[in-house]
């Protein structure tokens, strides 16, 4: 299986942050780590959110909003994102395929941004948007 990556830049209240995420294609909501969150600037929304982990435990996050959140230079104003603690476990597998341990690109995000993820390049590709 190949690992989807993205260029990620989330800009809060306070200052912007610029990595290499995952793109988690079983993630519908990108995922912040709570100190990164916290250094960035976001802003709650009250709203608590709970999913659950490939390892299947629950996980409670709070919903917060990022004022822009860029992937592979797509700008998106006021992206709705999960908040929690991500696990040491789940960071250091991150640390160790090369990719950030506090932001998870989630599919909400992608498609939003009309990307899509490529698994036989690891990329992900812009896609034209459709209606019906």
């Amino acid at each position: 299986m190949v690992l989807v990556k993205a260029r990620v830049r989330l800009s809060g209240a306070r200052e912007s942050y610029s990595s290499t995420a995952l793109a988690d294609t079983g993630a519908r909501m990108t995922l912040i780590d709570r100190s990164l969150a916290e250094r960035i600037g976001v802003q709650y929304t009250g709203r608590t959110i709970n999913f659950v982990s490939v390892s299947g435990h629950v996980v409670e996050a709070l919903e917060a909003v990022v004022p822009e959140l860029e992937v592979e230079g797509e700008a998106l104003r006021y992206e709705a994102v999960a908040v929690a603690e991500i696990p040491e476990k789940v960071k250091e597998t991150l640390r160790k395929i090369g990719l950030d341990d506090c932001v998870i690109a989630g599919i909400l995000t992608i498609e939003r941004a009309n990307m899509m993820p490529d698994t036989a390049t690891g990329t992900l590709r812009r896609v034209e948007s459709s209606m019906l």
